[in-house]
């Protein structure tokens, strides 16, 4: 009778669980997983703390890790079960279960249940409801048993009951099906994650044997460890005579820049080279990727040149000549250069295109381009800066420069040669200019207004004297 109410008090009080563990961030997960679940909880920071907790809570049950400082579990379950008032509490060690021999000490030391660690949620919740539906079988009490067993090279002597030895057994093998189901699931992962490696290998394969793109890589020692077959067609050189020799390109910094490939004949081929860190066969490596851009490049090239070019005479347009021309102040500026700027427009430029046409306006403006060429030097900067006008920029360092009036008389000359060989029109420039010291401070711009305003008041000197002679 009397056991029977201890019994309904038990049931009407929550079930305590006694956490011995040093671990404290161990201690509080397993606390706050037994809390959600309708348990007590009362932790201990090592072996002989949990002695005296239990004497002093009488736990239900008793989790404890082995290995602890002080007094480690082994020891704190053997002291448990040699007192008389708490020998009947069960208690679940916490072990790796990596030495047979834990099972030997466990049954030696009087342990009921193991528990691997990392253990599941799952499986530590149904030991504790296994533990408390057995705990009155256990404390019905049977008699214990003596055995010496012969077990890993020495004999041990195991004083304990049946219900000890099976529960612990039992709880040694469930966690070794335990184990062996995640070692089973472990294995079927890795077959998967080999599948899918050599998925990829042949997916890499293809993928480097297929891409338009070279495909180097460089060691640390700056040799070749791996080309692709583009490589091999943009370097025109095979993988084995590129393997194990050092990179034509230096690839130590990171980033992309376009680059020269020599070839056997002819001009070089243009690629855009990009550099990465990469990990290759264990080994940090720079991995290449080269792509030829060379008709991107001269495509580029023409269309620069387009932009900045007159496209009826091959001149300069307007912009540039300011952007050449600026270039070559900056330059002037650097040497302690003088500059000279040029303005000029056709005389009656107008009346050609209303007597003849814009077709033959065209030509007269190739005409005076091709004379402007002639005259001047290949160094100084030509434009078509209007319908018919053009500036000239020449650079040079003599004290006096350019002689203007000769340069006035050798443009007059070629224009009049033109008309007599096959121009049926008589062709005239009104020329101004402006000289621009150095350490003077004018830009292009400034020049050109000037010289500009010269040669409109030559015009007009031109004009003036011709309407003179008429009357």
């Amino acid at each position: 009778m009397e056991r029977m109410c201890e019994t309904l008090q038990r049931q009407e009080q929550l079930p305590t669980i006694l956490v011995v563990e040093d671990s404290l961030t161990q201690a509080k997960r397993l606390e706050r997983l037994l809390r959600q679940n309708g348990y007590d909880v009362n932790l201990a920071r090592n072996g002989a703390l949990g002695l005296e907790a239990a004497r002093r809570v009488r736990p239900t049950v008793v989790i404890s890790d082995v290995m602890m400082p002080e007094m480690d579990g082994f020891e704190m379950c053997r002291a448990l079960k040699a007192d008389r008032e708490l020998r009947e509490i069960p208690v679940v060690l916490l072990t790796s279960l990596s030495d047979p021999k834990d099972v030997i000490c466990g049954l030696q030391c009087g342990a009921d249940n193991f528990l691997t660690k990392p253990y599941d949620d799952a499986h530590l919740l149904r030991r504790l409801k296994h533990i408390e539906t057995n705990l009155e079988l256990r404390r019905a009490g049977q008699a214990q048993m003596t055995v010496e067993v012969f077990f890993a090279g020495q004999y041990h002597k195991l004083t304990a009951d049946r219900i000890q030895i099976i529960d612990l057994l039992l709880s040694t093998f469930e966690a070794a099906v335990l184990q062996n189901n995640q070692l089973q699931k472990l294995t079927g992962d890795y077959r998967n994650a080999l599948d899918d490696v050599k998925r990829a290998q042949a997916n890499f394969q293809t993928l480097m044997e297929t891409t338009a793109d070279a495909v180097v890589v460089v060691g640390s020692d700056g040799n070749v460890r791996y080309a692709n077959p583009a490589a091999e067609l943009l370097f025109d050189r095979s993988g084995s005579e590129m393997m194990g020799r050092p990179f034509l390109f230096d690839v130590d910094e990171e980033g992309n820049r376009e680059i020269a490939i020599p070839r056997g004949k002819g001009e070089p081929l243009v690629g855009d080279m990009r550099v990465v860190s990469s990990n290759w066969d264990g080994e940090i490596v720079r991995l290449a990727t080269i792509r030829d851009i060379t008709e991107m490049v001269h495509l580029r090239k023409r269309l620069e040149i387009e932009a900045i070019t007159d496209a009826l005479t091959g001149l300069y347009n307007r912009r540039g000549f300011l952007a050449l021309g600026e270039k070559a102040l900056s330059l002037a500026d650097r040497m302690g250069f003088d500059a000279l700027c040029l303005f000029a427009d056709l005389d009656g430029f107008k009346a050609v295109n209303d007597s003849y046409g814009h077709d033959e306006g065209d030509r007269v403006l190739i005409k005076t381009a091709a004379v402007l060429r002639e005259i001047f030097r290949e160094a100084d900067i030509i434009g078509r800066v209007g319908g018919d006008e053009f500036a000239v920029l020449v650079i040079h360092g003599g004290f006096e420069g350019p002689d203007v009036d000769a340069i006035r008389r050798r443009l007059d000359d070629a224009l009049r040669s033109v008309r007599d060989s096959d121009c049926p029109h008589c062709l005239s420039m009104s020329l101004g200019h402006r000289v621009r010291r150095h350490g003077e401070n004018l830009s292009l711009t400034d020049l050109m207004a000037a010289a500009d305003q010269k040669m409109y008041e030559q015009k007009e000197a031109r004009r003036r004297a011709s309407a003179e002679r008429e009357s």
